[in-house]
């Protein structure tokens, strides 16, 4: 798993549009479920200069994609998908 560069208990947690409309709908989420799901990742891949795949097993097998502002502290999620299986 990376070191991620945020502290999970001050970053400020951010979403796009359509990750809250589609995603976090869905999955009946709120901006503290998405913390405490971030907190819980089982795996975090970074696949970019500040990108990053978090995988967390809540409610079912889930992805968060997001990106870090470190200038701002910022943990921006943009997209998410859902299904498949723990590696």
């Amino acid at each position: 798993m990376v070191k991620v560069p945020w502290n999970i208990y001050q970053v400020k947690i951010d979403v796009s549009k359509h990750f809250a409309l589609k995603y976090m709908n869905k999955w009946n989420w709120d901006f503290h479920e998405l913390r405490e799901a971030v907190r819980d990742a089982y795996k975090i891949e970074k696949v970019g200069k500040n990108k990053y795949e978090i995988y967390v097993q809540k409610q079912g097998f889930k992805k968060v994609v997001s990106v870090y502002y470190f200038m701002d502290d910022i943990l921006f999620c943009i997209t998410g998908s859902e299904g498949g299986k723990r590696k």
